[in-house]
């Protein structure tokens, strides 16, 4: 029984020692022709070697080509740089809306139209007043009365302020070199001043309009009470920013020849209110 079983075994290792030739056979002439011939155990280490220098080929390829980019999660490293310029792209547009919301701000500002509020209203917002009772109450009536009684001795009164009301601070110390004229579309005056000097806010308000124009420079416009707004051009810099609250006097720029309409060191100063431009020459003694 032993004796059968060893025999077996050698019959079964038995191929990787015994020797196998490979030839071709012509079909016409049934001739045959020897091409190589290997044993059992040189067969395995051929293949063997074969899918050894495969894989270390297949294993160079994708770590050191860019066909790593092709092989799903290769480009894991890269995963924490995609996040971050997804997140930059996002804020790029948050602010270009945030510009675009300002501008239009802007331009319904300089057409007269009054503006309570910086923040888009959407429909989803508004309030259904279909249903909301107007009718006035006799303690509305009474804190009406109260509030128009004193009204009536309000200097500050909005209703019949005008522009001689107030008093305006100089914007800068220097000398006018161009003056306001509507027909050659100057709706400004040019203040001439040494590099350097300080910019300051003619009444108090919030800065509605704080960048960089090409054609004027560092720019900034600011909204105050009765729809006035004040506008400074060519600034080297600036020192406020959007939505800023400012005090007459405050320094909110500096005077500078920044944008291709600029000739030299200066201040180009506009006074607008209701979306008119007025002369500043005429409150303000520059």
């Amino acid at each position: 029984m032993k004796k059968q079983q060893n025999e077996n075994q050698k019959s079964a290792w038995g191929w990787l020692l015994k020797t196998y030739q490979l030839t071709s056979v012509n079909l016409q002439s049934l001739e045959e022709k020897k091409i190589s011939h290997f044993k059992g155990h040189q067969l395995i280490l051929y293949f063997t070697s074969f899918f050894v220098f495969v894989f270390i080929c297949c294993v160079l390829l994708i770590g050191y080509t860019p066909v790593k980019n092709l092989v799903p999660l290769a480009g894991v490293a890269h995963k924490k740089e995609v996040i971050g310029l997804i997140v930059q792209v996002d804020s790029l547009e948050r602010d270009l809306l945030l510009k675009r919301q300002y501008i239009n701000i802007l331009n319904r500002i300089i057409e007269g139209e009054v503006v309570d509020s910086f923040l888009p209203i959407s429909q989803e917002t508004l309030i259904n007043v279909k249903n909301i009772d107007f009718t006035k109450s006799a303690a509305d009536s009474i804190l009406r009365s109260s509030v128009e009684s004193e009204d009536l001795y309000n200097i500050n009164n909005p209703t019949t302020s005008i522009l001689e009301d107030f008093v305006f601070f100089k914007p800068v110390e220097g000398v006018v070199t161009d003056s306001f004229n509507i027909k050659q579309r100057h709706f400004g005056v040019d203040v001439a001043a040494h590099e350097g000097a300080s910019v300051k806010s003619c009444l108090d308000g919030v800065v509605v309009f704080s960048d960089w124009s090409v054609s004027s420079g560092n720019v900034i416009l600011i909204q105050h009470v009765d729809n006035i707004i004040s506008v400074y051009m060519h600034n080297s810099s600036l020192t406020k920013n959007h939505n800023d609250l400012v005090k007459a006097g405050e320094v909110i720029g500096i005077v500078g020849n920044s944008g291709e309409f600029s000739s030299g060191p200066h201040l180009h100063f506009e006074l607008w209110q209701n979306g008119t431009a007025v002369n500043p020459e005429e409150y303000i003694d520059f």
